[in-house]
Protein backbone atom coordinates (compact mmCIF):
# COMPACT_ATOMS: atom_id res chain seq x y z
CA UNK A 1 0.00 0.00 0.00
CA UNK A 2 1.30 3.45 -0.92
CA UNK A 3 1.58 6.22 1.63
CA UNK A 4 -0.77 9.22 1.56
CA UNK A 5 1.72 11.55 -0.14
CA UNK A 6 2.39 9.14 -3.00
CA UNK A 7 -1.36 8.47 -3.38
CA UNK A 8 -2.00 12.22 -3.61
CA UNK A 9 0.73 12.67 -6.24
CA UNK A 10 -0.45 9.72 -8.34
CA UNK A 11 -4.04 11.00 -8.21
CA UNK A 12 -2.92 14.40 -9.51
CA UNK A 13 -0.92 12.78 -12.33
CA UNK A 14 -3.81 10.45 -13.24
CA UNK A 15 -5.99 13.50 -13.86
CA UNK A 16 -3.74 14.52 -16.78
CA UNK A 17 -4.92 13.73 -20.29
CA UNK A 18 -1.76 11.81 -21.22
CA UNK A 19 1.36 10.23 -19.75
CA UNK A 20 3.50 11.57 -22.60
CA UNK A 21 4.32 15.24 -22.06
CA UNK A 22 6.66 17.78 -23.60
CA UNK A 23 8.00 20.71 -21.62
CA UNK A 24 10.18 23.65 -22.59
CA UNK A 25 13.11 24.10 -20.18
CA UNK A 26 16.12 26.38 -20.15
CA UNK A 27 19.55 24.73 -20.42
CA UNK A 28 22.82 25.94 -18.83
CA UNK A 29 23.24 28.57 -21.56
CA UNK A 30 19.67 29.77 -20.99
CA UNK A 31 18.50 28.40 -24.33
CA UNK A 32 15.02 26.89 -24.42
CA UNK A 33 14.94 23.18 -25.14
CA UNK A 34 11.97 20.83 -25.43
CA UNK A 35 12.10 17.78 -23.20
CA UNK A 36 9.79 14.78 -23.56
CA UNK A 37 8.77 12.93 -20.41
CA UNK A 38 6.90 9.71 -19.85
CA UNK A 39 4.96 9.95 -16.59
CA UNK A 40 4.33 6.67 -14.82
CA UNK A 41 0.78 5.42 -14.51
CA UNK A 42 -0.36 3.91 -11.23
CA UNK A 43 0.16 0.47 -12.80
CA UNK A 44 3.76 1.34 -13.76
CA UNK A 45 4.63 3.06 -10.48
CA UNK A 46 6.02 0.12 -8.49
CA UNK A 47 8.13 -1.18 -11.39
CA UNK A 48 9.26 2.38 -12.08
CA UNK A 49 11.09 2.44 -8.74
CA UNK A 50 13.39 -0.44 -9.77
CA UNK A 51 16.97 0.64 -10.22
CA UNK A 52 16.44 3.69 -8.02
CA UNK A 53 14.84 2.72 -4.70
CA UNK A 54 15.56 -1.01 -4.99
CA UNK A 55 16.75 -3.79 -7.26
CA UNK A 56 14.63 -6.57 -8.78
CA UNK A 57 15.13 -8.77 -5.70
CA UNK A 58 13.81 -6.02 -3.42
CA UNK A 59 17.22 -4.98 -2.04
CA UNK A 60 17.12 -1.31 -1.11
CA UNK A 61 19.35 1.32 -2.75
CA UNK A 62 18.17 3.96 -0.27
CA UNK A 63 20.87 5.46 1.92
CA UNK A 64 21.76 8.45 4.06
CA UNK A 65 25.13 9.29 2.51
CA UNK A 66 25.67 12.08 0.02
CA UNK A 67 24.88 10.79 -3.47
CA UNK A 68 22.56 8.01 -2.21
CA UNK A 69 18.94 7.68 -3.29
CA UNK A 70 16.83 9.16 -0.47
CA UNK A 71 13.89 7.49 1.27
CA UNK A 72 11.64 10.44 0.42
CA UNK A 73 12.30 10.29 -3.34
CA UNK A 74 9.83 8.52 -5.62
CA UNK A 75 10.20 8.21 -9.39
CA UNK A 76 7.16 9.54 -11.25
CA UNK A 77 8.58 9.39 -14.79
CA UNK A 78 11.61 9.64 -16.99
CA UNK A 79 13.15 11.74 -19.74
CA UNK A 80 12.34 9.87 -22.96
CA UNK A 81 15.57 10.91 -24.69
CA UNK A 82 18.11 10.49 -21.88
CA UNK A 83 16.31 8.05 -19.58
CA UNK A 84 17.02 10.20 -16.53
CA UNK A 85 14.45 9.81 -13.75
CA UNK A 86 11.91 12.47 -12.89
CA UNK A 87 11.12 12.18 -9.20
CA UNK A 88 9.36 13.90 -6.36
CA UNK A 89 10.56 14.56 -2.81
CA UNK A 90 7.71 13.86 -0.40
CA UNK A 91 9.57 15.40 2.57
CA UNK A 92 8.64 18.78 1.11
CA UNK A 93 4.84 19.12 1.03
CA UNK A 94 5.07 21.24 -2.15
CA UNK A 95 6.38 18.02 -3.76
CA UNK A 96 9.24 19.52 -5.80
CA UNK A 97 9.96 17.78 -9.12
CA UNK A 98 13.60 16.75 -9.47
CA UNK A 99 15.83 15.02 -11.97
CA UNK A 100 19.36 13.61 -11.87
CA UNK A 101 21.65 11.97 -14.38
CA UNK A 102 21.58 8.19 -14.17
CA UNK A 103 24.75 6.13 -14.52
CA UNK A 104 26.95 8.65 -12.68
CA UNK A 105 27.56 6.50 -9.58
CA UNK A 106 25.78 8.95 -7.31
CA UNK A 107 22.62 11.02 -7.37
CA UNK A 108 22.98 14.79 -7.65
CA UNK A 109 19.42 16.07 -8.04
CA UNK A 110 18.48 19.31 -9.68
CA UNK A 111 15.10 20.98 -9.31
CA UNK A 112 12.93 21.08 -12.42
CA UNK A 113 9.92 22.57 -10.62
CA UNK A 114 9.52 23.89 -7.09
CA UNK A 115 6.18 22.12 -6.73
CA UNK A 116 3.99 19.44 -8.24
CA UNK A 117 1.39 22.13 -8.95
CA UNK A 118 3.88 24.22 -10.99
CA UNK A 119 4.78 21.09 -12.95
CA UNK A 120 1.15 20.23 -13.68
CA UNK A 121 0.33 23.82 -14.69
CA UNK A 122 3.22 23.76 -17.17
CA UNK A 123 2.10 20.55 -18.86
CA UNK A 124 -1.63 21.27 -19.14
Amino acid sequence: MLNQDVEKILSRLEALETNEVEIDLEDEEEKTISVSFHLLSRDEFEEGQLGYREDEEGNSFVGNNEGDWKESWFVIGYDEDLGDPIFVDINNKNYPILTAEHGMGEWEPSVLYDSLEDFIKDIK
